[in-house]
C-alpha cells in the first residue's frame, strides 16, 4: 500500500505531510473568512485580522500535525506488516 522508505526518509515525509495539511487548513480558513466578508456586504474581517488568523492557523496546525503524522505513519506501517501473509 504505502511505502515510506527507510527510517532516514521518515522525517522528510512527516514534514511534507505536515506542511501539506497546514496549507490545506490555512486555505480553508482564508476562504471562510473571505466568503464571510463577501456574504455580509460589509467588511467583517480586516486584512490584518485575516493575516494574523492565517498565521495562527498555520502555526497551530503545524504543531498538531507534526505530533499526529508520525503516529499515523507508524500505524499504517504496522498494519501493513500485520496483513502480510507469511510464505
Amino acid at each position: 500500500m504505502v511505502k515510506f522508505g527507510s527510517t532516514d526518509n521518515k522525517p522528510k515525509v512527516v514534514l511534507l505531510l505536515s506542511l501539506a495539511t497546514s496549507i490545506v487548513l490555512d486555505v480553508l480558513f482564508l476562504s471562510g473568512a473571505l466568503l464571510t466578508n463577501v456574504s455580509r456586504g460589509e467588511t467583517a474581517y480586516t486584512h490584518v485580522d485575516m493575516a494574523a488568523g492565517s498565521i495562527f492557523v498555520f502555526v497551530i496546525s503545524m504543531i498538531i500535525s507534526l505530533s499526529l503524522w508520525p503516529r499515523i505513519t507508524e500505524w499504517i506501517e504496522n498494519r501493513e506488516t500485520n496483513n502480510k501473509i507469511p510464505d
